[in-house]
């Protein structure tokens, strides 16, 4: 059975999540995706310009929406009916704070919300830090209603050798709260002698 999967990129820093979600969520199923006008200006500054970021979408996605579709298929609980689960990568506070008092304002908030409505999978992948008491409160609410509150907080017990080790550790981590089979990362499994092998402190400090 093919699965289908959404995928929403909003306005915060972390483009590169949401992209590399996209592209290995394919290898699982049909990816929709959902970009907002605020992650295309910050993809722009960190990642991709509009035209590279649109490309490499289309390549792993069955189609790409924008945030300003209200009208869009994913605004409609019939239509989720059929999708697996719902991702935002990365998640930006003001999104956050939208699905946890139920703001459907914009076609990322409304596909959230039709997620909790119908109990499906819903991951935020919250990037921001800081936190304060408000955004705390928000992911708690979220949380309560059922979504997964995944912080893009990567450990290092994997021993990342490359920026790309860190970024699937998040993604890794993010097909988890999905139900997905992968080997993205290496899970927690601390060898016998634990002194006996290199790790990142080693490379920093030249050990």
């Amino acid at each position: 059975m093919k699965y289908s999967y959404i995928v929403a990129i909003s306005g915060a820093s972390g483009t590169i999540y949401g992209l590399k979600t996209v592209e290995y969520l394919s290898r699982y199923g049909d990816v929709e995706v959902i970009v907002s006008n605020d992650a295309i200006k910050v993809s722009e500054y960190e990642c991709l310009s509009k035209e590279s970021l649109m490309q490499i979408l289309k390549k792993y996605s069955k189609k790409v929406y924008s945030a300003d579709e209200i009208e869009a298929p994913p605004s409609s609980t019939s239509y989720l009916a059929k999708v697996r689960g719902v991702v935002i990568s990365p998640c930006s506070l003001r999104t956050l704070a939208s699905i946890a008092h139920g703001l459907a304002d914009n076609l990322i908030t409304r596909t959230a919300v039709n997620a909790l409505r119908l109990r499906k999978r819903l991951v935020l992948v919250i990037r921001e830090t800081p936190l304060g008491v408000a955004e705390i409160k928000n992911m708690l609410s979220v949380a309560e209603y059922g979504g997964v509150i995944l912080p893009a907080s990567p450990g290092f017990y994997n021993n990342p050798q490359s920026l790309l080790d860190v970024i699937d550790f998040i993604v890794g981590k993010t097909l988890d709260a999905l139900d997905i089979d992968h080997s993205l990362y290496r899970r927690w499994n601390p060898p016998p002698d634990k002194g006996s092998s290199r790790n990142l402190c080693h490379h920093i400090y030249g050990l």
